[in-house]
């Protein structure tokens, strides 16, 4: 009986588990999307609305209870505009003190100064626990103490409870064109996962395109110099990847991404072929100076028609 006793309660704690397992949720906030199981993140302070001036996922279900209790935190992410900056991306850990809830950053990129991430690549930041690089920020528990590293955190505020765990990515602020757009998967909080990539859909299947896909198929058909004068805004273009992206992610719907990818195709089409023909360039009328004007102004003209098609 007492064996029979036994193996109920390990069945029970064994169902109790898998049902706190389930039970783990990743929900996007502000500006964030997913797609194929991918987490997009968008800050843009440079529009009229405030909704994506920050983007992020809160996680629930984890079974962490205080801070030492975290045993896992990683996540893989990849910069498509235009950098890590200003603590973005980060994990935020929110905790209960004696003063209030205070949170604990923690940055991801290179240390020490969590900028320079390579952009459109995915980057893995391994397991941060037990970090021993200063991109643990405590100061809202202690002041000055915004680099330390994980055994100094844990020290001042292991004990004190977990209240809310998330993934911030707010830095719009930070540079010139005023936003940062942040791809994330496979994040992880001790035994459970977020965002983990799904399989994507073969030909004649269905489904919709992620903004990265949707971006990586317009430079494909505008081909590359073509989708950098659409997108661009720094001296080179390099950036209109990420600005892709950053616009594909507000459509917040897969139908309306795979609509404009074939719209602004089309328009595309239309700017080259306004551009081929020297409509309303004035070919045809005048001496060679005028028409040594109009090829000047070609590039231009071709610019602002594809950015005006996006």
């Amino acid at each position: 009986m007492r064996r029979l006793i036994t193996l109920a309660a390990a069945a029970s704690v064994a169902v109790l588990a898998a049902a706190a397992a389930l039970a783990a949720t990743g929900t996007p906030f502000g500006g964030g999307t997913t797609q194929n199981g991918i987490l997009t993140l968008v800050s843009n302070t440079g529009d009229a609305g405030s909704t994506n001036d920050a983007s992020g996922a809160t996680f629930t279900g984890t079974g962490v209870t205080t801070f030492s209790s975290i045993g896992t935190l990683s996540a893989e992410f990849n910069v498509t505009d235009d950098d890590c900056s200003g603590g973005s991306p980060r994990f935020q850990v929110q905790l209960q003190t004696p003063s209030g809830a205070k949170n604990v950053f923690v940055y991801l990129g290179p240390a020490p100064s969590f900028t320079g991430c390579s952009p459109n690549v995915w980057i893995a930041s391994g397991n941060l626990v037990g970090s021993g690089d200063g991109r643990y920020d405590t100061s809202q528990v202690q002041a000055g103490t915004q680099v330390s590293t994980y055994a100094q955190a844990l020290a001042l505020v292991g004990g004190f409870q977990v209240t809310g765990i998330s993934l911030v990515v707010d830095s719009g602020w930070a540079f010139a064109d005023k936003e940062q757009t942040v791809m994330v998967r496979n994040v992880k909080v001790n035994d459970s996962t977020f965002f983990a990539p799904e399989t994507n859909p073969g030909p004649g299947e269905g489904g919709g395109k992620s903004p990265a896909q949707a971006c990586r198929q317009l430079r494909g058909e505008l081909g590359a110099d073509a989708f950098r004068m659409a997108y661009g805004t720094n001296h080179n273009g390099r950036n209109a990847f990420g600005k892709c992206v950053s616009k594909m992610a507000r459509l917040k719907n897969d139908e309306a991404r795979e609509a404009a990818v074939v719209r602004i195709d089309r328009a595309a089409d239309r700017c080259t072929e306004r551009a081929t023909t020297g409509r309303g360039h004035g070919h045809g009328h005048g001496h060679a100076k005028s028409h040594d004007k109009s090829k000047r102004g070609h590039g231009k003209n071709m610019r602002a028609c594809l950015r005006h098609a996006v």
